[in-house]
């Protein structure tokens, strides 16, 4: 993701049950550091409002170029799935975020 504003959609995915978004190397454009992102992950649903399952707060992947942070999310209803940008540094606008890598992992299987 590059220069992405608050609101930013990710692509959707199927999942069911459970989903794990990563972010690797993160930084803010448009302030002096970066130092937090709200991720929300939410269910698409065609004609209806999305359904929110909660909004997690990444502060590791802004820590040097190998610095990661992961949400998890369990007991997700099937279906299309994504993330948004809710904040940004803790403000809804105003600045960008860019993320070297994000992963989506849907294997339940690994947390062990």
């Amino acid at each position: 993701m590059y220069n992405v504003l608050t609101g930013f959609q990710s692509r959707r995915w199927s999942d069911k049950e459970y989903s794990q978004v990563w972010f690797t190397k993160c930084r803010v454009s448009g302030a002096s550091s970066g130092t937090s992102t709200h991720v929300d992950l939410r269910q698409d649903r065609t004609a209806l409002p999305d359904i929110s399952w909660g909004i997690k707060k990444y502060k590791q992947c802004f820590k040097g170029s190998s610095g990661k942070s992961s949400g998890e999310w369990h007991n997700l209803a099937s279906g299309s799935h994504f993330f948004q940008i809710k904040k940004i540094n803790g403000k809804g606008s105003g600045l960008a975020l860019s993320v070297s890598k994000v992963t989506v992992d849907t294997s339940k299987a690994d947390q062990n």
